[in-house]
Order: structure tokens, then sequence, then C-alpha cells
């Protein structure tokens, strides 16, 4: 499967990005790895915020390819999903990304969400390594298959 297959299916639909969007939306994963990394803030609240960092990298990475997620249900899942066809990032660090969706939407939606400081810490880490590869990728400091070290 591939982007094109995505937006033949509709899941997706093609808009050339802004000139300065993927990067605007790496600046607002910045600001909520920040928020995430915080040790004073609540574990719930920061793996929420390392959460959504996660997409909106995921969300700049689909955008520089000149795609958007259609709306509607299952779009932060499709989402995550594209990062494998973006940056190349290997199916388990999606799954884990899935997991950390579901996590959140537990918490948000049902409040049940019980997070542990090593959970947090985990999330944290994912965020500052996809940001990373993302801003060289955005720079032309990296190659795709470099995503395969995530």
């Amino acid at each position: 499967m591939s982007l094109a297959d995505m937006a033949a299916r509709g899941e997706l639909q093609r808009l050339p990005p802004h000139k300065d969007e993927p990067f605007a939306l790496l600046e607002a994963a910045r600001r909520r790895l920040e928020d995430a990394a915080n040790p004073t803030v609540h574990p719930e609240t920061r793996l929420e915020q390392a959460y959504t960092a996660i997409f909106t990298c995921a969300l700049a990475a689909l955008r520089a390819e000149g795609y958007r997620p259609s709306r509607g249900i299952g779009q932060h899942a499709r989402t995550l999903e594209t990062l494998r066809y973006t940056v190349g990032v290997p199916d388990s660090h999606i799954d884990y990304y899935q997991l950390l969706r579901s996590l959140r939407h537990r918490g948000l939606y049902e409040g049940l969400i019980d997070v542990s400081i090593t959970q947090v810490e985990e999330a944290v880490k994912e965020v500052r390594v996809l940001r990373r590869l993302l801003l060289e990728l955005q720079r032309g400091e990296a190659k795709r298959e470099v995503a395969q070290a995530c």
C-alpha cells in the first residue's frame, strides 16, 4: 500500500502543503514535548501530550508529502499508519504509537487510565527520536532509510 492507495480509498486527501506548514507542525510538536517532559505535570497529562506530539509529527510528515487525513472516525489511527510510508517507521513503532492512541482515548473518553512514569518517559523518548528524524528529513540531512533506526 502507499499514500496514493490510501487517497484512492478516501482515507487521505491530496492537498499541497503551505510552505512552512511541516516546520510549524514540528514546532507545535516541540511545545507538546516540553509539556510531556515536564516532571511537575501529572503523568496522565504528560502521556497525552507525548501522544499528541507523535500525532503532530505524523501529520507534519504527511503534509510534507502533500496529503492530509480525511475527516472522520479513525483519522488519528490512519495518520499514524502513514508514518510507514512517509518516513519508513517500522511496524513495531507504529503499533506502539497506536497503543498510546488507545491509552489517550481511554483517558479522555472513559477516564480509565493508570500511567506510570516509565510509560511517560518511554513515550517522551519516542517523540524526541521521531521529531529529530523529521527535522533532519525536512532539512535534507537524513535519508528515509534512517527511519529504520527509530
